[in-house]
């Protein structure tokens, strides 16, 4: 891919990978974020999260580390609150929020299952097939929240 492809890429995956890494980060795990990664699974993912962990890190934190995306809905409801009901920005900031707030299927199978990741030491889980029309519907409820915080 052109150094400007993978530039674009960057900037549409990173918020979202970089939320993971935040809150990894926030319970001492280092974290790494990878764009475009190399893939051996089904698709192929624009970027990826991972992280070493240790058979101690409790449930509650693999699960909000695989659910920290959801924090845009959170600045949606920020921005909502600073920006005047008029404002143009209101509009340009629902796709960037909703696209980045979405949980992907392995961000869904991670939160189902922090056994496995616990077991395996990464963030990585297989998916048994229902994560991917899951995180679709999500996606398009996240879209509705972050839409109607910066439409209503």
């Amino acid at each position: 891919m052109s150094p400007i492809g993978r530039a674009l890429v960057a900037v549409a995956v990173l918020p979202h990978e970089a939320a993971h890494a935040a809150a990894a980060r926030a319970i001492g795990l280092d974290a790494e974020v990878e764009v475009l990664p190399t893939w051996d699974g089904p698709g192929r993912p624009l970027g990826q999260f991972d992280a070493r962990v240790p058979e101690a890190t409790p449930t509650a934190a693999i699960r909000a580390i695989a659910l920290a995306p959801l924090a845009y809905v959170g600045a949606a409801a920020a921005l909502d609150a600073v920006l005047p009901a008029e404002s143009g920005l209101r509009f340009l900031a629902i796709a960037p929020l909703a696209y980045w707030a979405a949980l992907s299927s392995g961000d869904l199978a991670v939160a189902a299952d922090p056994h496995a990741v616990r077991e395996r030491g990464r963030f990585l889980v297989d998916d048994e097939g229902w994560s991917g029309p899951t995180a679709d519907a999500l996606t398009v409820l996240t879209t509705g929240a972050v839409a109607g915080l910066l439409l209503a």
